[in-house]
């Protein structure tokens, strides 16, 4: 370690809000590169500078890192990278349900007081309930948490304690599962 970093970190812990003013002078010009070289975006770049400054902030103490420039780095790396990874994530829908099983409910079937219209709202939602039934208790809360409720796939994941992608396949494979049911009982 540098002296410094010994410095800097000294005033870390010493929580003297210069430090801030000084490691972006000595880093952040690195730092903000390394987030533009990932996410292309000039104000990303500070946005996400700011965020490793406070999570470097946040960090020290307890941690005391060998060396403060690969920390920071390796800091700007992660959050630049969550970004871009949450950025593509908004470009496929957010996470969010396209829509709920009310919605599609309205959708194919708006409310009415025409007793046909309503005798085959009430057929769908019988297949839509087999299908469902017929489903592993797993992929059906999983389902039913995202559409029924709303929750996103991270939502999901923390509260059961899975990975966001078993719960964004399961979600995919439920779908198709239910595209092909409902296509065979004629409602698509």
């Amino acid at each position: 370690m540098t002296t410094e970093d010994s410095r800097l970190i000294r005033m870390l812990e010493q929580r003297d809000e210069q430090v801030l003013h000084l490691l972006t002078k000595q880093y952040g010009r690195a730092g903000r590169k390394i987030a533009r070289d990932i996410l292309h975006s000039e104000a990303d770049a500070e946005e996400i500078w700011n965020d490793a400054l406070l999570h470097l902030w946040n960090a020290i103490p307890p941690a005391k890192p060998d060396d403060l420039f690969a920390y920071l780095c390796t800091a700007v790396r992660r959050l630049s990278l969550q970004r871009l990874e949450k950025k593509n994530t908004q470009k496929r829908g957010g996470g969010q349900p396209e829509l709920s099983l009310e919605a599609i409910s309205e959708k194919h079937h708006p409310q009415s007081n025409d007793v046909e219209e309503l005798m085959e709202r009430a057929m769908m939602l019988d297949s839509v309930n087999r299908f469902l039934t017929a489903l592993s208790p797993d992929a059906r809360t999983i389902f039913l948490e995202h559409y029924g409720t709303g929750k996103t796939v991270s939502e999901i994941a923390a509260e059961f304690h899975i990975s966001r992608s078993k719960v964004a396949v399961t979600l995919m494979r439920t779908r198709i599962r239910l595209r092909k049911a409902m296509h065979e009982e004629g409602w698509l």
